[in-house]
């Protein structure tokens, strides 16, 4: 029975507590027994062996009875061991069946959690592509703008280019008429001012005023600076020179006083 005095560690029952249950159970046998000896019988002999006598134990035990108590036992040691055994394949099986679930559990959980992280830093890597583009997107556009502007600013280049060429041409033309008509007013040419002048303006006036055309008309405020021979009555824009005759204003298109483009022209009536 000592033998299984010990505690199982996978079984967790106290084998100590069923030991003593089964001594338990073999004392209420002894006691249930008879305690006088069993009457005796006349000696039989068998040839020349005879019987041994029953012998007595302290405990008022027959020989038989011990017997039976052996014969009993082992049984009951057997239940225990089977029942240990059992109970230690079913603890196993129940530990082995936890084990895999812990094992597969912890499995799922690593993929899991492996899926999860694959899908943050997959959606971490689009978004930054998602921003890498939008600002390529950004930079093509500001170029192709950029592009646009450069063209533009290089086409009114070009256009002031030829409005300058143009304004220089008519700044010639415009000087060799005004020679001309200082020619014709007064013999007087730009070449050849004098003192207190200003591009022979004054002197050509001078000469207007003596010399009597038969066709002259008699001049109501300023004379135009193109013919200088009728009254100027219109006013040039945007400088807003009253500087032209209504027969000139058609062929000038800058303005004779500063020589600034003349984009229109507003006739003036003088009461």
């Amino acid at each position: 029975i000592n033998r299984f005095n010990v505690w199982s560690e996978k079984t967790g029952v106290d084998t100590r507590k069923r030991a003593r249950e089964v001594s338990s159970v073999i004392d209420l046998e002894i006691t249930a027994a008879p305690m006088n000896p069993p009457p005796s019988t006349p000696p039989q002999f068998i040839g020349r062996r005879q019987t041994p006598n029953v012998v007595s134990t302290g405990l008022r035990l027959s020989q038989g009875q011990s017997q039976n108590r052996e014969q009993r036992f082992p049984i009951i040691t057997g239940d225990i061991a089977g029942e240990i055994k059992r109970q230690t394949d079913e603890l196993d099986g129940f530990l082995q069946t936890q084990g895999e679930q812990l094992r597969r559990m912890l499995a799922e959980n690593s993929e899991r959690h492996y899926r999860e992280l694959l899908r943050t830093t997959e959606e971490s890597v689009r978004r930054r592509l998602r921003e890498k583009e939008t600002e390529i997107e950004k930079a093509m556009r500001r170029h192709a703008e950029l592009e646009a502007r450069a063209a533009q600013i290089e086409t009114e280049s070009r256009a002031w280019q030829v409005r300058a060429a143009a304004r220089e041409a008519e700044a010639a033309s415009l000087q060799a008429r005004l020679q001309q008509a200082y020619a014709h007013g007064g013999g007087v040419t730009a070449a050849e001012p004098k003192s207190g002048s200003v591009d022979g303006v004054d002197e050509a006036e001078d000469a207007e005023s003596a010399y009597i055309d038969p066709d002259r008309f008699e001049l109501i405020g300023p004379s135009c600076r193109i013919c200088r021979r009728r009254s100027a009555t219109v006013l040039a824009l945007p400088c807003r020179h009253l500087v032209l005759c209504k027969g000139c204003d058609g062929s000038v298109q800058v303005c004779p006083l500063c020589l600034s483009s003349k984009n229109s022209s507003v006739e003036v009536f003088f009461s």
